[in-house]
Order: structure tokens, then C-alpha cells, then sequence
């Protein structure tokens, strides 16, 4: 049964790709944007925050959307960023980003915004998590309440069969990688892994923004500053991922991909369009220090109602 919109949260670390999760939640019509909270990842805390007020100043939703400051560090590891790939202000490329014309919200704390909007929802709000889940972690660790009132668990994480960009293997995704003890509160959590929904690197890796996309975001016809912002955002992802990760045709826009999903789960798509398909996985994630492979996904299927992993049916 189709609801009027799909109430979500966004939790970010913007990052280029996350520019494009949240201008997804913003604008695409399915999707009721209840607030973001941005954690530390593709940046420091400091500036994936500014990041995301940033944007949201750029997209003229400066009044329109709440903006919290997440979690700041790591459950138990030393922070680390992504600077090869997003710059040192997580957003390099552009000297189009406006200065952002709100501070984010302290009246409350993260957990207590996202809790009261989780209750509010009447149990048909989804959180997406497009960095860490530091702060999805923290928040069900102090409010385990609300693990039943939250109907999914979108992530865009972890990497099947060893697909990874982290670790000296290469074996883990960045997003695991970074926190992989919160990740596992997550996966291993028999309350919440059934809710899971996660995006791996390996369906990710073939939503390509390519030079044809980056030419129809900004060309003589559409020419405003705002396509020419992220005409020139991708411009630098393009270059860094090729630089770095040796993507010839253009980047992988890992994080609006956990989006797509819940189009079809509450029905505003049909399978066919957005084609997709699931398989039910017992998932954690190895979160020794001491391993090289630390990070990586382990997971054994299973007929139990655990987390789903999105692949491409293509």
C-alpha cells in the first residue's frame, strides 16, 4: 500500500556522493525529509556538518530541514577520513558552495531529535545511513525502544566476496571500515538486522556518474550555478576516483543508491522499475584491530528474516 510520502532520516557525511543522497531526499517526490544528522567519515565532524547546511542553503531548504550534529568519533577506533577521494573540506571542486545561512539545531541532542521523530511516524519512518552507523548504533544503544517503531534500515555499506576499498586487502568498504563495532551492533542486533536494508559496493559500483551525465547536469542549455556546483563537484570525484581507484568512465555514486530501495517497499515503484534484487544474508563484519582484513563483510545466507542485500538484476 502506497503512503502519502515516505517519512525518512538521512544520516550523512558529505561527500560528494552524499550531496546527491540528499538532494534526492529533498526533491524527489516520494520522499518526506524529517531531518539529517551528519557524522564523521568523508570528513571531520566539523565539516561534514557545514557541509550539510551548505548544500541544504544551496538548495534553498536552509529553513526547511533540521540539521544535528551526529556522531563525532568512532565507538572504540581512532578516527579516519577520506581526503584522496572527497578533499580535506569533504566537498573540494567547487568554489560555488554558499556559506550556510543556519547553525545546526542544539535545542536537542541527535538522539533525541531522531527518537522524536521516530515516534511521531507511527512506525513508517526509515532511516537511511549513508556514512558510519555511529550514530544509528549510539542512538539504539541509549533508546532501544525504538527499534520497533522503525520500519527500515537503509544502509549503504560493506562489500560482498571480499569488494572493498579499505584495509590493506582492500577487503572492507569505507563506511563499515571506519566503525566496524558499530556496524556489528547493527548486522548483529536480532531486533533491527531483519529491518536492514544494505546497498554493497558491489551493486554501487554500477551507478556510474559518466562524462554524458555530467554534461546533461551542465551544459548551454541548463546552465543555472546550482548544476554548475555539481557539475563541478563530480568533476573532482571523477578525477580522484580515477586517480585513486582507477574509475576510467567516472565515479560510483555510492550513497543515494540506499534510497532506491524503499521506493519499491512502500510501493511508489514497481520491482520491474527499479530492478533490484534481494537476498536475505546473516551478515557482521570483522572488527578486530589487530586483522588486515578488518572491516570485511562476513555473511552466510540464511532463511531467517535477516538483512536483505540489494544487488542489480542487470
Amino acid at each position: 500500500m502506497t503512503i502519502s510520502k515516505i517519512p525518512i532520516w538521512l544520516d550523512c557525511d558529505p561527500g560528494h556522493d552524499d550531496a546527491i543522497a540528499l538532494l534526492l531526499g529533498c526533491f524527489h517526490p516520494a520522499f518526506n525529509l524529517l531531518g539529517v544528522s551528519t557524522c564523521f567519515g568523508n570528513a571531520s565532524p566539523e565539516n561534514t556538518d557545514y557541509n550539510a547546511r551548505s548544500l541544504l542553503t544551496a538548495m534553498g531548504k536552509a529553513q526547511a530541514i533540521p540539521v544535528y550534529k551526529g556522531a563525532q568519533r568512532p565507538w572504540k577506533i581512532e578516527p579516519h577520513y577520506a581526503p584522496d577521494i572527497h578533499g580535506i573540506s569533504g566537498l573540494d571542486g567547487t568554489s560555488l558552495l554558499p556559506k550556510p545561512t543556519f547553525e545546526a539545531r542544539t535545542d536537542k541532542t541527535y538522539i533525541e531529535a531522531i527518537e522524536e521523530a521516530i515516534l511521531a511516524s507511527d512506525g513508517e519512518i526509515s532511516f537511511v545511513s549513508t556514512g558510519a552507523l555511529t550514530t544509528l548504533a549510539t542512538l539504539l544503544k541509549y533508546k532501544p525502544h525504538l527499534k520497533k517503531s522503525i520500519k527500515y534500515i537503509s544502509i549503504m555499506g560493506g562489500g560482498l566476496y571480499g569488494l572493498g576499498n579499505c584495509n590493506p586487502n582492500l577487503s572492507a568498504e569505507f563506511n563499515v571500515w571506519i566503525d566496524p563495532h558499530a556496524a556489528n551492533a547493527i548486522f548483529c542486533d536480532p531486533e533491527v538486522k531483519d529491518k536492514c536494508i544494505v546497498a554493497p559496493l558491489n551493486l554501487t559500483h554500477k551507478a556510474i556518474a559518466t562524462y554524458k551525465v555530467n554534461e546533461a547536469i551542465y551544459n548551454e542549455d541548463n546552465n543555472s550555478n546550482f548544476r554548475k556546483l555539481f557539475f563541478e563537484l563530480f568533476q573532482f570525484f571523477a578525477h580522484t576516483y580515477k586517480d585513486v581507484q582507477g574509475f576510467d568512465s567516472g565515479p560510483p555514486v555510492h550513497d543515494p543508491v540506499a534510497l532506491i530501495p524503499l521506493l519499491e517497499f512502500y510501493g511508489w515503484d514497481l520491482p520491474s522499475v527499479i530492478g533490484f534484487d534481494y537476498s536475505r544474508m546473516d551478515i557482521s563484519c570483522i572488527d578486530d584491530v589487530l586483522i588486515k582484513t578488518l572491516g570485511k563483510l562476513s555473511l552466510k545466507k540464511s532463511i531467517q528474516a535477516t538483512a536483505m542485500l540489494a544487488q542489480s538484476s542487470v
